[in-house]
């Protein structure tokens, strides 16, 4: 697995305080922009969350402002939104403006803006499912898939038969499908077609097998979609009433919305709306067990299963149960993390060993910049302040 080297990252902020200071201290600056950022502690609501100062928890606020000034100078930055919650604790917030999903309005975001968070949706419905598992409705993983579904019969065949719930979670279902090489809003798509179809379940499960299910990663929204339909079949609850009955009330998140495929389906693979500070909370739950303020929301059984290296998806990142692991690396020490990811920059990204969670909402769907101002800026002035 690549690793990010802490050391790396350090030198790379210094270098980058260093250019900051090159045009933050000439008379002009790229964007005209000359007030310096100053921060503030987020405000204390009652939504649940404790608030705190960065220097309460041992942040240093001195990296994470040479960040803030950067991003501020940069007119065509497209970051939404960025929280940070360490301890247990949110310790930062801020808000930008920006365009709404996708060439949607333009908006001033806030902590009530709800944001869409793509595919970000795959980890909350990788939640439902193990909450199903917890109680009762589904008997585990390794479940055949068209068992829960024998309206389907005619479609399975012997390939077919050896998908399980797990190959679904992993990705690794064989399944033919494309929702990669194609842009989203080209109609060959898979994902396009998905909502071009009276019946999205029969549509996927109709594909063909092309690899031995278990073996090989392939990114499918289709999968997560059917596991939603499971969801729904084993608890006769449609996945709005479910997730609100087991995850959201419990977590006091009444602010959401599901979006809906054809013929009653919960599109469970992406667009959930959700407002960052709630968004936050499922790494909050993940990040300590299963945990929300001592009540125990999922077990910490589904929370360490799901969130290991179950296949390798790329070079640098594994996958669990539709939860990306990575690793990386201090004083010769694997740092883990695990994270949620969606298109355009939304991501719920926790460290356990630190204690830390990281939520970014954003809108570069098209444009260029994710790499640059939140995985090769942000993320690294994180880690600089905290270790």
């Amino acid at each position: 697995m690549k690793v990010l080297r802490i050391k790396q990252l350090k030198i790379f902020i210094l270098a980058q305080a260093l250019a900051l200071c090159a045009f933050t201290c000439s008379d002009e600056s790229p964007t005209g922009y000359d007030t310096p950022y100053v921060y503030t502690v987020p405000t204390q609501t009652n939504d649940g969350w404790e608030t705190a100062a960065l220097t309460d928890v041992g942040i240093d606020e001195t990296p994470i402002s040479q960040f803030m000034n950067e991003l501020l100078n940069t007119i065509d930055h497209r970051i939404h939104g960025i929280l940070i919650i360490k301890n247990s604790r949110l310790v930062l917030e801020e808000y930008f403006s920006g365009y709404q999903f996708y060439h949607g309005p333009f908006s001033q975001f806030n902590r009530e803006t709800r944001h869409n968070l793509a595919s970000v949706t795959k980890s909350f419905t990788s939640a439902l499912t193990g909450l199903a598992i917890d109680h009762g409705f589904i008997a585990g993983v390794n479940q055949k898939v068209f068992s829960f579904f024998p309206e389907y019969s005619e479609l399975n065949n012997q390939q077919k038969d050896r998908i399980t719930l797990k190959h679904l979670l992993t990705m690794t279902a064989g399944l033919q499908w494309d929702e990669s090489s194609i842009p989203y809003t080209d109609p060959r798509n898979d994902i396009a077609q998905l909502f071009q179809q009276d019946d999205p379940i029969r549509f996927i499960l109709s594909k063909p097998v092309t690899t031995e299910p278990g073996v090989h990663f392939l990114y499918n929204g289709g999968c997560t979609n059917v596991i939603g339909e499971i969801i729904r079949k084993t608890s006769g609850l449609t996945v709005d009433d479910f997730s609100a009955t087991y995850l959201f009330t419990p977590l006091g998140i009444s602010d959401y919305q599901w979006q809906e495929l054809p013929h009653e389906v919960i599109y469970t693979s992406g667009d959930l709306r959700l407002r960052p500070r709630d968004m936050a909370k499922l790494g909050a739950v993940y990040l300590n067990g299963g945990l929300w303020k001592d009540q125990l929301i999922i077990s910490k059984e589904w929370i360490e299963v799901s969130t290991k290296p179950f296949i390798h998806a790329t070079p640098e990142l594994e996958y669990g149960f539709q939860w990306w692991v990575y690793n990386f690396e201090f004083d010769s020490v694997p740092l883990k993390s695990f994270s949620a990811r969606g298109w355009g920059g939304q991501n719920i990204i926790v460290f356990p060993d630190l204690d830390l969670v990281v939520i970014t909402t954003a809108g570069y769907y098209d444009e260029p910049g994710l790499e640059y101002h939140i995985n090769g800026l942000l993320i690294p002035a994180i880690l600089s302040a905290v270790l």
